[in-house]
Parts: structure tokens; sequence; C-alpha cells
């Protein structure tokens, strides 16, 4: 037994173990800090930088079936698109890249010395595993590329952006418990999160509205992900002919996309992201929110809802 405190439900073990955590998280955010500092300096976030490359870039709020389309995508026999690596809508990292492309970190951090600016740096990744795939042109799958449509436009000249956009209900269902699963030191580990309605809602509005700015560029598209499971083809076709290449039968082919393989990270909270599409999450906000969560999301995120005709009234609930 653990001596316990006097006056607390803690015992003392418990209670140096929370001091120690929450230590080494502000060491990890003056790490952070000081990282994201060093690469500023030396001009990594130039925004001057440019990229003549044609480049798919896909986004879309988290839960929105970005993951669907790039299990898709990556089918074409042209066209290379991994794992997330959020080079564009939050700091730049490479230990997230590692882990979810199981590449070392030490081989990353050295390459990231050679070059002078991140557009640089994704060109050489994107070039390299392109390459080892025997593709022709590569795409990057990040939700949190939507958050910053106006740079990755504006460096990469030649890309297109697809704006994933889902019912917002099954999205904030979806989000309350994401992710289920985390990697640590190449690991996947099972991870608790049972976030408010609201919060989800919150993140839905923002991110999706952050896309629907650029609706009327002509370089970017929206897809809706209701359409794109229940009419795959027509919505398939449609972004081939914006991001100008040829439909092929392929990509409706469940299985794996080519043979390529990756770490843990590949498929992790999307386990299932490879076979047949599924069309049973579409809608699956009716069980799963009650009555007062139907009105919490209202109040936050109705009028997105209404404004893309998932409802037609705010009486829904």
């Amino acid at each position: 037994m653990y001596m316990q405190v006097p006056g607390a439900r803690k015992s003392v073990f418990q209670i140096y173990m929370e001091r120690a955590k929450r230590l080494l998280r502000r060491v990890r955010r003056y790490k952070a800090t000081r990282y994201q500092r060093a690469l500023h300096d030396r001009g990594w976030y130039d925004l001057s930088a440019r990229s003549d490359y044609p480049a798919i870039f896909i986004g879309g709020c988290g839960r929105s079936g970005t993951t669907l389309l790039r299990e898709l995508l990556n089918r074409h026999s042209r066209i290379f698109c991994g794992p997330e690596t959020s080079f564009f809508g939050l700091p730049f990292g490479t230990r997230n890249i590692a882990n979810m492309w199981g590449i070392a970190v030490n081989d990353l951090d050295s390459e990231v010395a050679k070059h002078e600016n991140l557009v640089s740096f994704v060109e050489w990744f994107f070039d390299k595993q392109m390459t080892q795939a025997g593709k022709l042109r590569w795409a990057d799958k990040t939700p949190n590329n939507v958050r910053a449509v106006s740079t990755i436009l504006t460096q990469f000249p030649n890309a297109r952006f697809v704006h994933l956009i889902r019912d917002g209900r099954d999205v904030a269902c979806s989000l309350r418990n994401h992710p289920r699963e985390k990697i640590i030191n190449g690991k996947v580990i099972a991870n608790r999160v049972n976030r408010p309605i609201s919060q989800c809602a919150a993140r839905w509005l923002h991110d999706t509205s952050a896309g629907l700015v650029y609706r009327e560029h002509p370089r970017y598209i929206e897809l809706n992900y209701e359409k794109l499971v229940e009419d795959p083809e027509s919505s398939l076709k449609k972004l081939c002919d914006f991001i100008g290449e040829e439909f092929e039968p392929r990509m409706l082919d469940a299985g794996r996309p080519g043979g390529d393989e990756y770490s843990a990270g590949r498929f992790v909270n999307n386990p299932n992201s490879g076979d047949r599409i599924q069309r049973g999450s579409i809608g699956r906000w009716k069980n799963d929110l009650d009555t007062k969560e139907r009105v919490e999301f209202d109040n936050i995120a109705g009028e997105l809802l209404y404004m893309l005709h998932y409802i037609d009234d705010r009486k829904w609930f």
C-alpha cells in the first residue's frame, strides 16, 4: 500500500507521478518552442519559396473521409499518396513524420539540415517516396492542410487542393473518441478520449469554414463524403478531371493500393480504410447523439449545416 496524504484521496506516489508528467510536458513544450524558433530564424518557413510541381493536396476536418480518399487515389497507377505528414497546417516536426512513415528521426533531421526551407524539403521527401513506389505524381493527404490552403496554393502554384466535407454531426460523433490509438516509439497504444460534443462541433465549424473561403478558387475543389461513399465512381471521375488524370476503374478495387508498406501509422485509427467502401457511418448521429447533444451541436454549427444543405431548417433535432 502507498502512504496516503492526510485529507487527500491520492497516494504520495500518484501525486509525484502527476507532478513528473506536468514537468515533462513543460520540458517538451520548451523544446518544441525552441525548435520552432530555430526553424524560423533559418528561414524554414520562407513564404517566398516556390515549387512548380503539380502536387495534389487533400484536407478537411478530421474524420471527414480524407483517409478513404487517400486509399482510392493511391490505387491510381500514376499517383502516390502516403500517410499523413502535417507539413502544413501545424508546426513542422520530424517526430510525427517518423512515426507515421517508419523513417528514423535522425535521418529526417539530417535532411532538414540540408534543405533551405520547408518547400524544398517537401519536394525531396515526396520525390523519394514517389520513386520508391514506382509512381509519377504525388499527393499529400493531411486533414490539417485545410488550415493552410492559402499557403499551399501560393507555394505550389501548379498544385490542386481537394477539400473533403462531411456531415458535421457524424464528424462530431467520430471526433468524440478520436484517436482511439496513438503511436509511441513505433508501437500502437490504446488511447482513451471522450471529448464534449461542443468541442467537436467547434472544430468542424472552424476547419470546414477555413476551406470554404476558397470555394471559388480555380485550383480548389470540394468533394462530399456522402456522395463519395454512395457513388464513388462519379466522385472519382470528377476528381480525376479536376487534377488532369484519367479515371481508372482500379481506383474502386478494394485491397492493398499497390503494395505500399509503412509503419504502424499507416492505418492507425483507420484499420478498414483499405477494404470495400462502407456506407454504415452515414447518419450515425441519429443513434449516437442524444437530444441535449444535438441542441449543443446546433447552437455552435447549425448554420453551417444549413448552408451546406445537410438540414432544411434549424428544427432537425
